[in-house]
């Protein structure tokens, strides 16, 4: 949704247009020191002998650098600090955390899972590593998809070693809302705390509100007042209905996110499964000439065949070469001249 698509509505006077443009680019540079302000953050990074904190802010061209010394129990310079922890109140604080406490590892998950890849990752990561969910802060990254598989690239650091590190920033004044896993590519685990939801929250209005305050403005200055007042109702009538429809479309996006991963979930258990047909195409594949099947009954991971025009040991050594059939053994016979086996259904998982 174009946040300015309402402007189309309220059309300047011709002889208007020339101080409209200079009003623009009057605005122009001032809203995006505005937008730009939104990514302004602190950057906190361990050192061995404490801590350093950097300001890092947009159309700024001095950053604010400080140095937490732990020994001497202060922060270097005293006066910066006092700014870096009012700074730390509207703005993330992301800790950078040391190289020697990330693990890194690549695993195959299929495609269908992208629609929530943290809620897979979840999932999968006791069976990729010794660890628990409850265990580490992960993230992940998709390197490749191809053929219905996707390569992700996992980053996570064991609790027991970072929150240590976020104990000392808390105890110092400076609380992290984010963990870097990975600085080159952006890895990044975002904690939950109150400022965290609180900006997050705010910050989805910001960019609306700052534009909505700079085209009024931008229309106070170039548009006659009484243009103004005739087309100002249709333009927020249009806005709110534009606004009616961005909520809906999130309503049907979390609806769909919620589906995907149900269709995901039921499509893996799916693919675990054998069904009829395939034992039937191994078998036709697997029995030697001359075998033949009197009956074949499969429930719930376990089968029985009666098997005839072939001798026991043969049958044996057939079947198992059938990569779905587990503990195969022999039966007593239902009938003279027949061969009945028992076996186990399940595929076999990388």
């Amino acid at each position: 949704m174009n946040a300015f698509s309402w402007m189309r509505h309220v059309r300047p006077d011709p002889v208007l247009s020339r101080p409209g443009k200079r009003w623009i680019s009057f605005f122009g540079p001032i809203l995006a020191r505005i937008l730009g302000a939104q990514n302004a953050r602190i950057v906190v990074r361990p050192v061995p002998d404490g801590f350093t904190a950097h300001l890092h802010m947009p159309y700024r061209k001095r950053e604010l650098q400080v140095h937490w010394q732990e020994r001497a129990g202060c922060w270097q310079p005293d006066a910066a600090f006092g700014q870096m922890l009012n700074a730390a109140r509207e703005r993330l604080v992301d800790l950078i955390l040391p190289s020697d406490l990330i693990l890194t590892q690549t695993v195959k998950l299929p495609a269908a899972a992208l629609s929530n890849l943290s809620e897979a990752i979840a999932y999968g990561l006791p069976s990729w590593s010794p660890f628990d969910t409850d265990e580490v802060y992960v993230k992940g990254d998709v390197d490749e998809v191809q053929a219905g598989q996707a390569t992700v690239r996992l980053c996570y650091a064991l609790k027991a070693k970072v929150d240590p590190l976020l104990a000392r920033l808390d105890a110092i004044g400076l609380p992290a809302d984010r963990l870097v896993l990975d600085f080159a590519s952006t890895h990044s685990v975002t904690l939950s705390t109150p400022k965290v939801a609180r900006l997050q929250k705010a910050r989805r209005i910001d960019g609306a509100l700052a534009i909505v305050a700079i085209s009024l403005v931008l229309l106070l200055g170039s548009l006659r007042i009484m243009v103004l007042s005739q087309r100002y109702a249709e333009a927020e009538t249009l806005l709110r209905a534009e606004l009616v429809q961005f909520r809906q479309a999130e309503t049907l996006q979390t609806a769909y996110a919620a589906f995907a991963a149900q269709h995901s979930a039921v499509s893996e258990r799916r693919a675990r499964n054998v069904g009829a047909y395939e034992l039937l195409l191994a078998l036709a594949e697997h029995l030697p000439d001359g075998a033949l099947i009197q009956a074949l009954d499969v429930e719930r991971g376990r089968g029985q065949i009666e098997l005839s025009g072939v001798d026991p040991d043969t049958a044996l050594r057939a079947l198992r070469l059938i990569p779905v059939f587990q503990s195969l053994k022999s039966e007593p016979a239902r009938g003279p001249g027949s061969v009945t086996l028992s076996f186990g259904v399940k595929r076999k998982t990388p």
